[in-house]
């Protein structure tokens, strides 16, 4: 009897070393899924790096593409207007006015149709710059984007009366809130 106990134990030590041998099998089975998976994200990895280095690429292309190395323009014609312009401004609480002298600058060194038709309306120009600075508050006028804008605004109105061209600028030689 012993010897068959020896022999059922003997058994259940074969079923014990006969598992880890089918499990042996599993295990490589296993580690070879896990090699596998693993190469397949470090390839998924590589190409989405390839593909967001690209995008960056192309990003930082396209910013430096727009800027282009060119040489300055030439300097508009001038028109100066001669006029200083002094209006009080559109403030209700405390009286304040606006002092300003203006030049436009136009294309073309020759357009001597728009010399003359800025000549002519020069009476109209001064209403409309009147109109335009009277209008504005002291705090409208007090940032350089403002002033950007304020340009903008009467260089728009006097394209609107001009017939032989166009304005390309309005420049403030002086600019006096108070």
């Amino acid at each position: 009897m012993a010897d068959a106990e020896d022999l059922d134990q003997d058994d259940g030590g074969e079923d014990s070393v006969a598992a880890p041998i089918s499990s042996g099998r599993s295990r490589i089975v296993t580690i070879l899924i896990w090699v596998v998976a693993g190469l397949i994200a470090l390839a998924l990895m590589f190409v989405i790096s390839v593909m967001v280095a690209k995008y960056y690429k192309n990003a930082d292309f396209q910013e430096t593409e727009s800027i282009t190395i060119a040489p300055p323009s030439a300097p508009p014609a001038i028109f100066k207007i001669q006029h200083e312009f002094r209006v009080n401004t559109a403030d209700t609480d405390e009286a304040h006015y606006a002092q300003a002298t203006i030049t436009l600058g136009y294309e073309g060194e020759l357009n001597k149709m728009l010399d003359a038709e800025l000549a002519k309306r020069l009476p109209q120009m001064i209403h409309i710059i009147n109109i335009i600075l009277g209008g504005k508050r002291k705090d409208e006028l007090f940032t350089p984007l403002q002033k950007l804008n304020l340009g903008e605004e009467i260089k728009n109105q006097i394209n609107m009366i001009l017939r032989d061209g166009k304005i390309s600028e309005v420049m403030f030689e002086q600019l006096v809130v108070s």
